[in-house]
């Protein structure tokens, strides 16, 4: 009846206890990642990125020249200031724009790929095979695009469509021929497939969907039926802006700002009709109602991740005509343990979300994210940002909350990740921007690993198991 949404329920610090949530099922080894983008390179037109998923390290990790060019290949649009802000973070100028200083890929990795890349490859087959033979035995293939970030880069770099859908498509079929030619993973369609492939010592992947822009026009019925066919069994009904469905949750005021020119580069949903706590009023739509009841009738995830705090409701209340239909968030933060703006942010989970999601057997997917955290635990919370960061936020929601928790990467995602302990001054514990405090946490650090995770944080896939081993 449920299909994949009474799968799997996954704690981290046990090491390797992907448990079913039926009661029948036995359990089956390993950890899983909710979010990634491996093959993202053939989104945002593929303009954005630089380096490739697939093929032999020297070509698909190659350095790149860091944009010192007179035609400039990736990490760029049209706009000169947004080009070089959009990397920067606490720490770290980034590497989008002009970053010469972060240039340097295989064979080195002086550049990329770390914590503060946004713009080159983080899910190299190479490094995912590693994190496969370090315990990663699940994880969730994201399909994305976002259309007015590809409307904003050089036409010269596209290569393909900006169209969701069309970006959609081709990710699907890109991904499908990596798998037929590859020998460790396979594509599962069932929780039944799952469980087999993992059995066989093989990775087992779901195939998802997350585009602002999802089935624009026309009939969506067919179209859903026809990503089911594809594979797909999660779609995200929302992502930066309002879609068809339903109301986006509201975070980073980039988004605010691309909502500005929204209209003039012809995207709709980029307004946001806000409540006092800058929250979006607008739930899920007549249509989105509808297409959830429907993809849970599928068995299909129900994935609540950039959803407004409405549209959360409104699923909520179809779950439960579904006699509590699991549900779940494969990747986000829990609102009360953050610090600084994610503490507010309405695209952070407060507890009735968090407490939703655990009431209906579902699963969370923490993001591996480079922001500080409140104290909570057992781990001393003092490097922001970092590994000691995270453990806050797991040891919140798993002992807090008994939340089923699993990783929830979002590599290749337009984002940040774990910053490292022992990096340089400015990006070790970097989340702490009180200079004097972050130096002093600087020297409380200890018990290196030993591994690059020490210097770059989490820079690509294949130093999850890093992560677990800090943990």
């Amino acid at each position: 009846m449920y299909g994949f949404a009474k799968f799997f329920s996954v704690s981290l610090l046990t090491l390797f206890p992907v448990l079913s949530a039926l009661a029948t099922e036995p359990a089956v080894p390993g950890f899983a990642d909710l979010h990634n983008h491996m093959m993202a390179e053939f989104g945002y037109g593929g303009a954005w990125f630089h380096g490739h998923a697939s093929g032999p390290e020297e070509v698909a990790m190659k350095s790149c020249d860091g944009n010192m060019t007179l035609t400039p290949d990736h990490a760029r649009t049209k706009i000169s200031l947004i080009n070089e802000l959009l990397g920067q973070t606490a720490g770290s100028s980034g590497d989008t724009g002009f970053h010469a200083g972060k240039k340097g890929g295989y064979p080195n990795y002086e550049g990329w790929p770390r914590w503060d890349t946004i713009a080159h490859q983080q899910m190299w087959e190479g490094h995912l095979k590693k994190a496969h033979s370090e315990g990663l035995t699940l994880m969730i293939m994201s399909a994305v695009n976002f259309k007015p970030m590809c409307l904003l880069m050089p036409e010269r770099n596209k290569e393909y469509s900006c169209e969701d859908m069309e970006a959609v498509a081709l990710q699907i079929s890109e991904f499908k021929k990596f798998v037929n030619t590859r020998d460790w993973l396979e594509i599962a369609s069932s929780p039944g497939q799952a469980r087999e492939i993992i059995s066989r010592g093989k990775l087992a992947v779901l195939l998802s969907v997350e585009v602002t822009d999802l089935f624009p026009s026309g009939d969506w019925h067919s179209q859903l039926k026809e990503l089911y066919l594809k594979g797909v069994r999660s779609i995200q009904v929302v992502h930066q802006y309002n879609s068809r469905f339903a109301g986006a949750a509201t975070h980073n005021k980039i988004f605010r700002v691309l909502a500005s020119v929204g209209p003039a580069l012809g995207v709709p949903g980029a307004h946001f009709d806000l409540n006092e706590e800058e929250h979006n009023l607008l739930g899920l739509t007549d249509e989105g109602k509808v297409l959830v009841d429907e993809m849970m009738g599928m068995g299909m995830l129900i994935d609540l991740a950039h959803l407004s705090e409405k549209g959360i409701s409104d699923v909520a209340e179809i779950s439960r005509r579904h006699d509590g239909y699991p549900l779940m968030v494969s990747h986000g933060h829990f609102r009360d343990i953050m610090s600084g703006l994610f503490n507010h942010y309405e695209k952070s989970s407060p507890g009735w979300v968090i407490e939703l999601v655990r009431s209906t057997g579902g699963i969370f997917g923490l993001r591996t994210g480079a922001e500080a955290t409140k104290a909570f635990g057992t781990v001393p919370n003092d490097c922001a940002g970092s590994s000691k960061s995270f453990a806050q936020a797991y040891e919140y929601g798993s002992l807090k909350y008994k939340l089923p928790i699993a990783f929830g990467t979002d590599l290749n995602g337009f984002i940040q990740q774990m910053r490292p302990r022992f990096g340089n001054n400015q990006e070790t514990c970097g989340a702490e921007k009180n200079k004097t405090l972050r130096l002093q946490q600087i020297k409380l650090q200890s018990s290196k690993s030993g591994e690059s995770f020490d210097q770059s944080g989490f820079g690509h896939i294949g130093q999850i198991g890093s992560i677990v081993r800090e943990l």
